[in-house]
């Protein structure tokens, strides 16, 4: 078995599971290498030792094409595993006790053209300015959605509702729930709410700002604007696999999460 490793070096209990796994999967006589940039061919797994930031930033551009198997070193990590050791998680790969959890991300397509994807959420937001944004969400072949003043608009995934879009008054969706969500932020007024949209659905939403504004994808600025901005968001086809160990539902790992922090 060959796999990639990747670790927060910042963390230091990312760095000492890491070698506690390494030292397992030699016994094994797996073969380890360190994720540099480039995922090798012929890996099987990348196991990822950090926090949902981590495993973001390593699917970042949707190109992940082998399984992911999170081991939670940071807070909540809805998208790591947790509770097993290393020799556990190992053990699991070899015999095959694990099954593949299938995320979908969004297409974001910009006003200049350039294509980003993110499989949380993407954010149009104020950059500079404690004004208001006047923003306007359409849908195709639909019409104008919704008009209305905010900080800004997060279009959320499933996988991405229980993060930013659910501080913002948003709903959490199973990961099964074939739909996206748009969610105002801070909205000035009594008619704006969060909306669940299916995912046959295009989104396109422009906005205007009496200083610049910016859209954020997983947490990273892609694109900077002067005061007027416009994308259009779609779910895209590319999709990330996650190994998950733990056999508990969605809910009962939403409901421990927000509970008991595991």
């Amino acid at each position: 078995m060959k796999l990639c490793f990747v670790v927060n070096d910042s963390k230091p209990l990312a760095q000492k599971l890491a070698a506690e796994f390494e030292a397992e999967a030699q016994k094994k006589n797996c073969v380890i290498y360190y994720y540099n940039g480039v995922i090798e061919e012929g890996t099987d797994f990348a196991v990822v030792f950090g926090g949902d930031g981590t495993i973001l930033k390593l699917v970042r551009g949707a190109t992940v094409t082998v399984p992911v198997l999170g081991i939670n070193c940071g807070k909540m990590g809805f998208l790591a595993e947790s509770g097993k050791s290393p020799a556990e998680y190992l053990e699991d790969l070899l015999t095959g006790k694990y099954f593949l959890d299938d995320r979908r991300f969004l297409k974001v397509t910009l006003d200049s053209g350039e294509v980003v994807y993110a499989l949380n959420e993407v954010v149009l937001g104020r950059e500079n300015t404690i004004n208001l944004m006047d923003i306007t969400v359409s849908i195709s072949e639909k019409g104008v959605l919704e008009s209305f003043r905010a900080d800004g608009v997060i279009v959320s995934t499933p996988t991405g509702s229980t993060a930013y879009s659910l501080s913002a008054g948003g709903p959490v969706l199973s990961p099964r729930v074939p739909a996206f969500i748009v969610t105002p932020i801070c909205p000035h007024g009594l008619q704006s709410r969060p909306i669940v949209l299916p995912e046959i659905d295009v989104v396109t939403i422009s906005a205007t700002s009496a200083g610049k504004c910016a859209v954020v994808a997983d947490g990273i600025t892609v694109a900077s604007y002067g005061e007027k901005a416009k994308l259009t968001v779609s779910v895209s086809d590319r999709r990330v696999s996650f190994v998950r160990t733990d056999n508990r539902s969605f809910y009962e790992v939403m409901l421990s999460k927000f509970t008991k922090g595991k």
